[in-house]
């Protein structure tokens, strides 16, 4: 069975400036949650929309085919596609169940792009920190690295590389610039992995795990989405004093009016 930690090196080394920003984007009530319950929630690796997030190349596929051939009854019957198929499904459960991810965006300012990509929603937040204060306020369980943007027409995954397939996406969402922490319940990874009958059984229910973290050391700031109305930067500001915080709020000043 592969170890994640083995891994640790090679996939969650740190970015040449520890110091850099990093920053999460939010509407309002994820950020109540997140004050409320003072823990970072990490989604199930399999839960995310992009039907590529965790794919396993050709070459890990080959190399996989025969054990989990093993586990089809009538294997003989069994067309390549039938396959494909299946070992696609059991090894999204296998891995993929048991990893749990929290997405941050790595950049020195804040980004257009990502404004855009959750003005979505009302009352947008993003929260800021650097990569130092946020892999130091993780637990030793937690990993943290840069997500590796991959071409998946091209890249072959090789077998030795375990765990990357959690750590990489298409190049279409390079600018997302993406800082990955992961946890994997290596419990109930192991014992489902002790018993090969499992691979065919009910996937694992919990779709979130979280992770507590002390917010007052974390966040160096809280920025208001560009152009919400001044009432909610105060609202943002009452509501962190409630829950007995006192972090740094101002707006966005990224569609203020240029001085010529």
């Amino acid at each position: 069975m592969e170890r994640f930690e083995e891994f640790d090196n090679k996939l969650f080394g740190p970015p040449s400036n520890e110091h850099v920003y990093v920053w999460r984007y939010m509407d309002f009530t994820r950020f109540v949650a997140l004050l409320n319950s003072a823990s970072l929630c990490l989604t199930r690796c399999d839960q995310f929309d992009d039907q590529y997030e965790g794919a396993v190349q050709n070459k890990g596929n080959q190399s996989r085919r025969g054990a989990y051939k093993n586990e089809i009854t009538d294997k003989d019957s069994v067309s390549p596609e039938q396959l494909s198929a299946v070992l696609g499904s059991l090894w999204k459960k296998y891995q993929h169940q048991y990893v749990f991810i929290n997405c941050w965006h790595m950049a020195d300012y804040e980004s257009a792009a990502m404004w855009r990509s959750y003005r979505k929603a009302n009352a947008t937040i993003a929260i800021q920190t650097t990569y130092a204060k946020l892999r130091n306020a993780l637990p030793d369980s937690c990993h943290i690295g840069e997500v590796n943007y991959v071409d998946h027409q091209t890249y072959i995954k090789d077998e030795k590389e375990g765990f990357f397939s959690v750590m990489c996406k298409r190049k279409s969402f390079e600018h997302e610039r993406e800082l990955r922490i992961c946890y994997v319940d290596s419990y109930e990874f192991q014992q489902d992995s002790k018993d090969s009958s499992q691979f065919l059984g009910e996937p694992n229910t919990r779709l979130q795990e979280s992770v507590p973290v002390d917010l007052q050391v974390l966040i160096e700031s809280v920025r208001v989405a560009p152009g919400e109305p001044t009432w909610l930067v105060e609202l943002i500001k009452d509501t962190i004093i409630r829950f007995g915080y006192r972090l740094p709020v101002c707006q966005s000043n990224f569609d203020e009016y240029p001085l010529f």
